[in-house]
């Protein structure tokens, strides 16, 4: 019998498809450029609202623009090993390890929030849109992970709507 992955699974590998070549490229750019990734404007901008949010020298712009390329670049990475996990459990027949998705998505979507606050500050709207879309994805994921997980624990409701226990099912084999 073939193996079918869940939805759950398969949309998360589709959400990495896109996040490891938009964030890696971005990160990988950012830390081998001359400039720094001053280049990139959603880079730029946040570099600069962390600078002055800290009141942070030239020499610590530069520091934040490099940690901020690899943080997104360590992300980017996650994402990769989420792909190699779901590919191996493709072959195996396996579910993927949850693990490794859920520290991705959420790690994903709290440093995302370092992309987005300084574009919301700055009023730049073509960011906003890219940072919001961004967030779209990683919450789209994240919640049909948690439907999927809570549908798989058999959880019921009462007409009271009150969460009933997880009702177990024996295998009645003998």
């Amino acid at each position: 019998m073939r193996y079918h992955p869940r939805l759950g699974a398969a949309n998360a590998a589709m959400v990495s498809i896109y996040f490891v070549p938009v964030w890696g490229g971005e990160a990988l750019r950012a830390l081998t450029s001359p400039f720094n990734g001053f280049e990139d404007r959603a880079q730029a901008v946040a570099a600069a609202y962390f600078r002055a949010m800290f009141d942070f020298g030239l020499d610590g712009l530069v520091r934040t623009a490099n940690t901020l390329a690899a943080i997104k670049f360590v992300i980017a990475v996650g994402f990769v090993a989420y792909l190699i996990d779901f590919a191996r459990a493709l072959a195996i027949g396996r579910e993927p390890n949850r693990e490794t998705l859920d520290i991705v998505l959420a790690v994903a979507s709290a440093a995302l929030m370092l992309w987005a606050w300084p574009a919301l500050m700055a009023g730049e709207a073509a960011l906003i849109r890219v940072d919001a879309t961004q967030f779209l994805l990683l919450t789209g994921a994240m919640i049909v992970l948690l439907v999927e997980r809570h549908l798989a624990e058999g959880t019921q409701v009462n007409t009271a709507g009150e969460i009933l226990p997880p009702t177990r099912v024996a295998n009645a084999t003998t």
